[in-house]
């Protein structure tokens, strides 16, 4: 799901479920200077592997608080995508923001600091 801070509008998005698809949607999305929010169960995701290489804030969301608030929504009946659209606006909820962690890629192993 897209969403729009400026504009408030969102717009559902549909990806083929391929290495170059999800390259493609994650340098549009730097272009966009866009933010991910993501769910903590979707850590171990091996597209997440590519987001942690390239310059995008991706956000994670607690599963216990995104599943208490889709249950009080009434979303658990509902399509996936209300769930994505919840999840997209999260960061412009202040109640919410503070529950948001950034997720920070790893150095890697054979690399040095030179400071």
């Amino acid at each position: 799901m897209l969403f729009d801070t400026l504009t408030q509008h969102q717009r559902a998005l549909s990806l083929a479920h391929t290495t170059l698809a999800h390259t493609t949607l994650l340098d549009w999305l730097v272009e966009q200077n866009a933010h991910l929010v993501i769910p903590d169960t979707l850590l171990a995701a091996p597209c997440l592997n590519q987001a942690s290489q390239i310059p995008i804030a991706v956000w994670i969301a607690p599963s216990p608080l995104l599943e208490a608030i889709r249950l009080a929504a009434g979303l658990t009946t509902r399509p996936p995508k209300q769930t994505a659209a919840l999840l997209a606006r999260w960061p412009t909820a202040p109640a919410l923001r503070p529950f948001l962690r950034r997720l920070t890629a790893a150095r890697p192993t054979d690399q040095l600091s030179l400071l």
